[in-house]
């Protein structure tokens, strides 16, 4: 395993739909769209020296992912980028940080998967953690696969979602 547990991320405070709670504390509705049916999409970003790399251009892949699955609103970057910094600054993090970007679709009024029962907009989760790269600076091998899956008409392989079964 390349990851391992850091003894600073005991104590995390992490945002959830804008309530900042420790990490034992912080609760998703069971009727998220995420718990429903794992309807989100990510980015993982990482903060070093006190600025996150490619903030930009992670939040631009972000919203096109959730355009692409047709979310009917998405928050604006600066709206974004502030609950990132106010979790940030929660946790006194400047360096060595990993932080998992999490847009649901949102609660929804019943549980079912039609998207139309989500009506109070998405659900932003912001999850920082101490956590060095997994891979050192002297680069990965990359394999490639002849063979697609799921094929890019069922499912464009550029959204970053959130139901990563196939």
């Amino acid at each position: 395993m390349l990851q391992k547990f850091d003894e600073r991320n005991r104590d995390l405070i992490v945002s959830v739909g804008g309530t900042l709670a420790h990490r034992d504390q912080a609760g998703v509705s069971p009727f998220d769209s995420a718990v429903q049916g794992g309807d989100a999409v990510w980015e993982g970003l990482r903060l070093t020296n006190g600025r996150i790399f490619a903030l930009g251009e992670h939040l631009a892949r972000l919203r096109r992912s959730a355009h692409a699955l047709a979310f009917t609103s998405v928050p604006d970057d600066a709206r974004i980028t502030g609950e990132i910094r106010r979790t940030l600054a929660a946790n006194g993090m400047r360096d060595g940080v990993h932080i998992r970007l999490t847009l649901t679709r949102g609660v929804k009024i019943t549980s079912g998967m039609d998207p139309r029962l989500n009506t109070s907009g998405p659900t932003l989760i912001v999850l920082a953690e101490f956590k060095d790269p997994v891979y050192d600076l002297a680069g990965i091998t990359l394999v490639t696969a002849s063979v697609r899956r799921p094929a890019p008409d069922c499912l464009d392989p550029k959204i970053h979602h959130n139901n990563l079964l196939p």
